[in-house]
């Protein structure tokens, strides 16, 4: 049983797996055409959404005075990060609707995709731990933030997470083999028999880096810089109503209310983040369980549901453009700014 290889793969209802379960399709009739006109309309309409919005904030990060924040590169990033993702399973989504056109060169497109898709995956969730990190230095301990998050700190460390995902997920290209089908000439993605118990391996340590550590961090760092923030703001209420006269807080005298606004972006950018990819990596996380304990079950409803937390899971990659220009008054300033070139 390994996962997470599937997950582009289902985004088309032609898989094997849909195959075998035609027999209760009868049982399953209404939710299997609710998944199925969701994978057929909603998925390249997230897709072309979220690579427009990933691309405007792009420009606002690199080519507007919001870049001069540290903060920036970590979000543009993301954004490409994220526009990669989308772009595979826009990619994905074409080839399981146009068979004919892909039909010679699916194997190779499946095999791509789903190596940017291991590696834009987690990249998207680690740029995110990343980004709470940064902001926790800055607003927990501001005296340090600018040594520890200058942007050529930023640059270093997204360097390092970019190369470890690049270098570890290229396990897919020699775990993994394309085959031949006989009915219409397609070529599928399929793992080798002789690394199956590797890429088993492989697949519960991913669960690890992507879902069980990088959700905690994320988690904790909210609560750490949420109650920081509240500090802050109580603080920031006893000075104007005289309560206060003095601050010998280095938060309170450092802290600036710029920073703390983009933080409070950045917080709900992070809570969206966790609600859209806990319950997809949960339930992901509960069929490996099963499957380590020998509990595996073939159940239907259980692919439908994974299906549509997987449409959740996907949408985390398209909305950050819409929680930026909802969250961030400076956000909105920048995109209405011409773009012009920054240093990084």
């Amino acid at each position: 049983m390994v996962e997470r290889v599937s997950n582009i793969p289902n985004v088309t209802f032609n898989t094997s797996d849909v195959g075998n379960a035609t027999n209760t399709l009868e049982q399953n009739e209404n939710f299997y055409d609710f998944v199925h006109i969701l994978y057929k309309y909603f998925i390249p309409i997230l897709c072309i959404f979220g690579i427009i919005g990933n691309a405007l904030s792009f420009r606002v990060f690199v080519f507007t005075s919001f870049a001069k924040q540290p903060s920036s590169v970590y979000l543009a990033a993301l954004s490409v990060s994220d526009t990669w993702f989308l772009s595979a399973l826009l990619v994905s989504w074409f080839g399981s609707i146009d068979r004919s056109r892909f039909a010679s060169q699916s194997g190779m497109l499946c095999m791509i995709s789903i190596y940017v898709t291991y590696v834009t995956s987690f990249l998207s969730i680690w740029y995110v731990v990343l980004i709470m990190l940064d902001r926790y230095i800055v607003v927990c301990h501001p005296l340090k933030g600018p040594r520890m998050c200058s942007r050529q700190r930023v640059l270093i460390a997204l360097t390092i997470i970019t190369t470890f995902a690049m270098l570890f997920y290229s396990h897919c290209f020699f775990t993994m083999k394309t085959d031949q089908l006989d009915d219409n000439e397609r070529q599928l993605c399929r793992i080798r028999e002789s690394y199956y118990h590797v890429l088993r391996v492989i697949t519960y340590f991913d669960s690890i880096i992507t879902f069980i550590v990088p959700i905690a961090a994320v988690f904790i760092f909210n609560i750490a810089v949420i109650r920081a923030i509240r500090r802050f703001y109580f603080r920031q209420f006893q000075m104007s109503h005289g309560k206060m006269y003095t601050s010998t807080s280095p938060m309170f005298n450092i802290l600036s209310k710029a920073q703390v606004r983009l933080t409070v972006m950045l917080i709900i950018v992070s809570t969206v983040f966790l609600v859209l990819n806990l319950p997809s990596h949960g339930f992901r996380f509960f069929i490996l369980v099963n499957d380590f304990l020998k509990r595996r079950q073939e159940n239907f409803d259980l692919f439908l549901i994974q299906h549509c937390l997987q449409i959740m899971y996907y949408t985390n990659f398209a909305i950050n453009f819409v929680l930026y220009c909802a969250c961030s008054k400076s956000f909105r300033r920048c995109f209405k700014e011409s773009s012009k070139c920054q240093k990084f």
